[in-house]
């Protein structure tokens, strides 16, 4: 009785470290916590109605994972996004889009190809997680359609670490409208289902790039650190 009571408060406080992080992964990624913002125990255990022990813990593994900073005294907070590590994942994602829209052309079955026709508009009332939502599951897709794991994998743990990268360049884009990308979008889509590689090529890697530049044109905001 007394093993299973123990192995149930495991289980139990591993639930709760990992309902914390995860939430909190989620915020940053998405800037609801905006890098810089200092981030307090007592206040996240009272809005997850939990002790103070599953927090750290959370924090200490978004520590681990370059999201979280700790200043000497201070406490934590939200890591400032380095425009030279994004660059580099900028640069690296190009490329990997380059290699993985030859192999969709390649391999891909038509009907496979006609599921992108979801992503050639974007309204809000379809995406309920918005535009950045919208922008992920595309290039999720286009992850998936390559048939290479290992690829795959590459493609979308950038894709999910350059999350905030990305909310970034949509806020410095006419507004924080999407049209323009959703246009892009659309071209890729097109080169990819008339089966043009090169031109589908050139289309996906100018689309990441210009995004890099748009994170690069965020430094005078105060959202960036080189």
């Amino acid at each position: 009785m007394a093993s299973t009571t123990a192995e149930t408060i495991e289980t139990d406080g591993r639930l709760l470290r990992e309902r914390v992080y995860e939430q909190l992964r989620h915020d940053i990624l998405s800037c609801e916590l905006m890098p810089g913002a200092e981030i307090r125990e007592a206040e996240l255990a009272v809005r997850f109605e939990v002790s103070k022990s599953p927090v750290r813990d959370a924090l200490i593994s978004l520590e681990h994972e370059g999201l979280v900073i700790t200043i000497p005294r201070q406490g934590y907070r939200v890591a400032p996004v380095s425009i030279s590590d994004m660059l580099d994942m900028f640069h690296l994602r190009a490329a990997l889009e380059r290699a993985n829209i030859e192999r969709i052309i390649r391999n891909a079955s038509d009907e496979q190809l006609q599921a992108l026709n979801q992503f050639k508009s974007f309204h809000q009332d379809k995406w309920p997680d918005g535009f950045i939502g919208y922008n992920k599951r595309f290039h999720r897709l286009l992850a998936e359609l390559g048939g290479n794991p290992r690829m795959r994998d590459q493609l979308i743990d950038l894709i999910d670490l350059m999350e905030r990268a990305v909310q970034i360049s949509v806020s410095n884009m006419n507004h924080g409208k999407p049209e323009g990308l959703v246009a892009e979008h659309r071209e890729i889509i097109d080169a990819i289902q008339s089966k043009s590689i090169k031109t589908a090529q050139r289309l996906a890697e100018q689309h990441v790039l210009a995004a890099g530049k748009r994170v690069s044109n965020a430094v005078s905001r105060g959202m960036i650190v080189s």
